[in-house]
């Protein structure tokens, strides 16, 4: 389990882009800085995790390899409540790891959606070698776009890690962070906005 204190290894530059601007406000030692490190945040609005949700819903679940994964997520409300919580609090210079306190496996996304949509999906595990082949191709055809394509090979290794699983008690003891919402939860009212915004 990763706690406040693990050593950090992110996976992607974005991951190293967020530790590098964690690093730099930590020498601004004259100011109360606090920082939260969510897991992965989805809820109404997201758009990353929405990708996956849609494959869901229209019934195709598709999986990168076969590797066994712990997976955090936090919904969007409880993150923006401990973030505006926080502006009032006496702590400073502290990092917390923050999710809704719950440990999933790779396949939670998916099972919750079939239950909250009574949806059957057809479930298929596409080779990890197959997939970085045509990732590398994709990321030759954007060279010279604009745009950035959906999955890379950055996105990959952040998709396929085994563990993304963080220890909130120190959250909990010193922020007070209580989650509300545990992934169904979240999930359902999620997908009552999509439909509602016809984002499905």
């Amino acid at each position: 389990m990763i706690t406040d204190n693990t050593a950090a290894q992110p996976v992607t530059a974005y991951g190293r882009s967020k530790l590098l601007a964690e690093k730099r406000l930590a020498k601004l030692t004259d100011l109360p800085i606090i920082t939260l490190r969510p897991t992965a945040v989805y809820g109404p609005r997201d758009k990353d995790i929405f990708i996956i949700l849609k494959q869901f819903a229209n019934g195709f679940e598709p999986y990168i390899g076969r590797v066994e994964q712990r997976l955090s997520f936090i919904y969007v409300r409880d993150l923006a409540r401990i973030a505006i919580s926080t502006l009032s609090s006496n702590i400073s210079n502290k990092t917390y790891n923050l999710s809704d306190g719950n440990i999933y496996n790779r396949y939670a996304l998916a099972d919750f959606t079939k239950q909250l949509l009574n949806k059957k999906t057809i479930k298929i595990h596409l080779p990890l070698m197959l997939v970085k082949v045509f990732v590398g191709i994709l990321e030759k055809v954007y060279t010279y776009s604009s745009k950035t394509p959906a999955l890379n090979i950055e996105k990959l290794s952040e998709l396929n890690a085994v563990n993304w699983v963080c220890d909130i008690r120190s959250a909990v003891f010193e922020l007070h962070f209580e989650p509300e919402y545990n992934l169904k939860q979240g999930l359902a009212e999620s997908y009552t906005w999509y439909k509602k915004n016809n984002w499905l």
